[in-house]
C-alpha cells in the first residue's frame, strides 16, 4: 500500500490500549499517528518514572511496549505533549501541541483516553493534601517528588496497595490502607478472583508485600471526614457495614498529612460523547460507556474505543482491546483479510473469555455502595468549580431537578472548567440512592470544547487548515 493511499489512523492515547493498537496497526504496514498529552507514551500504569530505579528492574509491559514503538519509526507518528482540545463531525480532531493549534483529520479514530478516579463528595474533601492515589502515583513517577510524610489510603480496589508500596518504597510512612469491603465480601467472589492464574499470583503478591511492610490493612473501615486549619492534619475513620454506610459513633481520629482516597475509576467520555458515539449505562463509577461491537467499533462509522475509557478492566485488558482494534481496522483498510483478522483475534479473544470471570468477581467487589452518598454533610461542597453545596444540589431535586441535564440548569452543576467530571458521577449516584432517579435515566454527561483549559495564545497561533493533510 503507497503511502498516497495509506489511510489517516488517528489514535487517542498511549496508554496500553493505544500502544497496542498502533503497534498492531503498524505491523500490518499502516502508517499511525498516536497523540497523547504526556511527554513520554505509557499512560497513568506505564508512566515513563522521573527517576531512573537505583537497582535496574526487569522491564514491565510498558517498557516493553515502548521499545516496540520505536522499533516502528516510519510507521508511527506520536505527537507527544499534545492535548486534544475538541471532536468535531467527520473524525476532525482539534490538538494542542508545542508547535500550537491545528486540526487532524482521520478515516478512522481510535479513542483510548483512559479513566480517572472517582471521589465522593466528604466533608474535608478539598482540604490541601487530599489526593488520589493516582495523582500520587503521577507526582512520584513523573516528578520525583512525596505527596506527604505520613499518608493514609482509602477506597477500595488493588491500585491502592499499588500505590501503597511505592510510597512505602520512596520513604513515606504509610499509616494504612483503609478499605471499605469486608472479608465476608472477597470470600462470596473468592471462586471468581482465582480463575486466573497470573492475575491471582499477582493480587498474593502485593498482599504479601504489604505485610512484609508492615503497612497496616484497615478491613471495612471507611474515610468519613478530613479535617484541619489551612491543610489536612487528621482523618477520621469508621467501620462500615456491607452497605458502606459509616458506623459514626465508633469513628477514630488519624493524624495524617496527605489521604489519597479513590473508589474506582470513571471511563473519560468526553471525545466519545463528542463524536455522537451511543453510550450505554453500566454498572460503575461513571455510569456510562460507549457502546462497541466485537472488534470495539462504536455506532459511529470509523471511530473505535478501547481501553478503560471503553469500560474500566484493567491494563492487561486494555491491552487485548487494543489489538483487537487495531486487527479489526487493518481488515477494514484491506491490509489484511477478513479471515485473516479472525485468525489472528480468536487467542485474544480466547484470553479476554478467561479474564471475563476474574473480571466480573472484581467489579462485583468494587461497585460503588449507597453509603459514599451518605458521607458529604448539608454544607460540603458538591462541585468544586461552581461551589455548589449538598443543600444546593438536594433543594433542586426536591423541587422536580432529576436528571443531569435539569440539575446543571437549576444549580450549575457541570458548568465550571472540569465540565463536571468531578461532580456529575457523585451527583448521579446521588439522585440514585435518593430514589429520584436512576442511573441509566439521569443522563450521562456532556461535555463541550475545549476539553481542555487553552490560553488565547494557543487560540492565536498558526492552525493548521481543516483539510491539510495529517497523514504521518
Amino acid at each position: 500500500m503507497s503511502s498516497d493511499s495509506a489511510p489517516r489512523l488517528v489514535i487517542i492515547g498511549a496508554g496500553p490500549a493505544g500502544m497496542t493498537a498502533a503497534i498492531t496497526l503498524a505491523e500490518q504496514g499502516l502508517p499511525v499517528t498516536l497523540v497523547d498529552q504526556n511527554p513520554r507514551p505509557g499512560g497513568q500504569i506505564y508512566r515513563f518514572p522521573a527517576v531512573p530505579p537505583m537497582v535496574p528492574r526487569p522491564p514491565d509491559r510498558g517498557a516493553l511496549l515502548r521499545k516496540r514503538l520505536l522499533e516502528l519509526p516510519d510507521r508511527i507518528t506520536v505527537l507527544a505533549n499534545h492535548d486534544v482540545v475538541g471532536c468535531f463531525p467527520n473524525r476532525r480532531l482539534t490538538v494542542c501541541g508545542p508547535e500550537g493549534f491545528r486540526m487532524l483529520e482521520a478515516d478512522h479514530l481510535i479513542l483510548a483516553p483512559g479513566a480517572y478516579e472517582y471521589v465522593p463528595p466528604f466533608p474535608g474533601w478539598t482540604l490541601p493534601g487530599v489526593m488520589t492515589p493516582g495523582a500520587a502515583q503521577q507526582l512520584l513517577k513523573s516528578q520525583g517528588v512525596i505527596p506527604g510524610r505520613r499518608i493514609l489510603l482509602a477506597g477500595t480496589g488493588p491500585f491502592l496497595l499499588v500505590v501503597a508500596l511505592a510510597l512505602y518504597g520512596a520513604g513515606v510512612e504509610v499509616v494504612g490502607i483503609c478499605e471499605t469491603l469486608r472479608r465476608r465480601d472477597v470470600f462470596w467472589n473468592l471462586p471468581g478472583l482465582l480463575t486466573d492464574g497470573d492475575l491471582r499470583r499477582q493480587g498474593f503478591g502485593l498482599l504479601k508485600r504489604i505485610r512484609q511492610a508492615g503497612i497496616p490493612l484497615l478491613i471495612g473501615q471507611i474515610v468519613t471526614r478530613a479535617e484541619g486549619s489551612e491543610r489536612l492534619e487528621r482523618v477520621l475513620v469508621a467501620p462500615c457495614d456491607g452497605d458502606w454506610i459509616p458506623d459514626h459513633g465508633r469513628a477514630r481520629p488519624i493524624a495524617v498529612d496527605s489521604l489519597c482516597v479513590g473508589y474506582g475509576f470513571v471511563p473519560r467520555l468526553g471525545l466519545a460523547q463528542q463524536a455522537g458515539c451511543q453510550l450505554i449505562c453500566g454498572d460503575q463509577p461513571g455510569g456510562w460507556i460507549p457502546q462497541v461491537d466485537a472488534w470495539g467499533q462504536t455506532t459511529v462509522p470509523g471511530v473505535w474505543a478501547a481501553g478503560d475509557g471503553a469500560g474500566v478492566a484493567g491494563s492487561l485488558v486494555a491491552e487485548l482491546a487494543g489489538r483487537l482494534v487495531g486487527l479489526g481496522i487493518a481488515a477494514n483498510c484491506g491490509a489484511i483479510t477478513a479471515p485473516q483478522a479472525e485468525q489472528l483475534a480468536d487467542p485474544v479473544r480466547h484470553r479476554l473469555t478467561r479474564l471475563g470471570r476474574f473480571r466480573r468477581a472484581v467489579d462485583a467487589l468494587g461497585r460503588l455502595r449507597p453509603g459514599l452518598s451518605t458521607l458529604a454533610d448539608e454544607q460540603t461542597l458538591v462541585c468544586r468549580c461552581e461551589e455548589i453545596r449538598r443543600h444546593e444540589i438536594d433543594t433542586a431535586v426536591s423541587t422536580g431537578s432529576v436528571t443531569l441535564r435539569s440539575l446543571k440548569v437549576a444549580t450549575r452543576l457541570g458548568m465550571g472548567p472540569c465540565q463536571g467530571r468531578m461532580c456529575q458521577p457523585a451527583a448521579a449516584r446521588r439522585l440514585a440512592d435518593l430514589g429520584s432517579c436512576p442511573l441509566e435515566r439521569s443522563g450521562p454527561p456532556t461535555f463541550r470544547p475545549p476539553l481542555v483549559p487553552v490560553t488565547l495564545g494557543d487560540l492565536a497561533g498558526t492552525v493548521a487548515a481543516a483539510g491539510e493533510d495529517t497523514r504521518p
